[in-house]
């Protein structure tokens, strides 16, 4: 199919309204977001990218001629790829070799490992979690840290591959996504408004309570991006069922 001038690749189309919720519009000055809301939306779009890959893991090929945009040289794409899959790999047996196991949930491996990232580089001595917990309770120094402005410019790229990597998470690790869906419901059966997401500014899209509802509203997303874009693809990816009636019609 011709390429459309302004098409989103379906990344973007997917971070948009994530990157336009938590951006704040000064008076004066660029427009920035909370760095504790960053990491938030990062942690959610990579969980959301995991439901993805895992719901679509048998049909991979396809799903990534919606990632880039048409044109893109092949090997150019094969590299991204590539690279990405290694980041993951080694994300996790980091992880495995700092804590003896496999992450519980996304907040773990994604949220609160984030968290740890940045009170490493300030030299604070905390964990993720008791970080976390100072920054609910009011701590100055902490909030200060969490609430530092970030030019907005970038972290689109910057949140697309973290959603480019929960893909290859899910599409490689199925077996663990579902258990770390799973253990994310164990205490708390409303996962988006778990202890975590709390004081952040997170959208209301994929606010779900199960690995199953995460994926049919994903791909309910792709669906409808595709039917768009990509109405070729419709078929291959199996997204027919997850367009409403009228799309579905003009698809026949």
């Amino acid at each position: 199919m011709a390429y459309k001038d302004q098409q989103p690749t379906l990344m973007g189309f997917m971070c948009s309204p994530f990157v336009d919720k938590i951006t704040r519009k000064p008076l004066f000055g660029s427009p920035y977001a909370r760095a504790v809301d960053i990491l938030g939306v990062e942690a959610q779009l990579y969980s959301i990218g995991a439901a993805l890959g895992h719901a679509l893991r048998n049909k991979l090929d396809t799903l990534v001629k919606l990632l880039f945009v048409p044109g893109t040289e092949k090997q150019k794409v094969n590299e991204v790829l590539r690279l990405c899959k290694n980041d993951v790999e080694k994300n996790l047996e980091e992880f495995r070799d700092e804590f003896g196991q496999q992450p519980d949930t996304f907040d773990d491996f994604a949220f609160y490992r984030g968290i740890g990232h940045v009170l490493k580089a300030e030299g604070i001595r905390l964990s993720p979690r008791e970080a976390f917990e100072a920054y609910l309770s009011g701590d100055k120094k902490v909030r200060r840290l969490f609430d530092t402005k970030v030019n907005t410019a970038g972290i689109g790229q910057r949140i697309m591959v973290l959603l480019l990597q929960g893909i290859h998470f899910g599409s490689i690790f199925s077996e663990l996504t579902e258990k770390m869906y799973q253990n994310a419901y164990k205490d708390d059966k409303n996962f988006w408004a778990g202890r975590w997401a709390q004081g952040l500014t997170v959208p209301e899209e994929l606010k779900v309570k199960s690995l199953e509802e995460t994926e049919r509203a994903v791909l309910q997303i792709v669906a409808v991006y595709a039917s768009k874009y990509y109405p070729e693809l419709i078929d291959p990816l199996g997204l027919m069922g997850f367009l409403q009636p009228s799309k579905s019609r003009e698809q026949k």
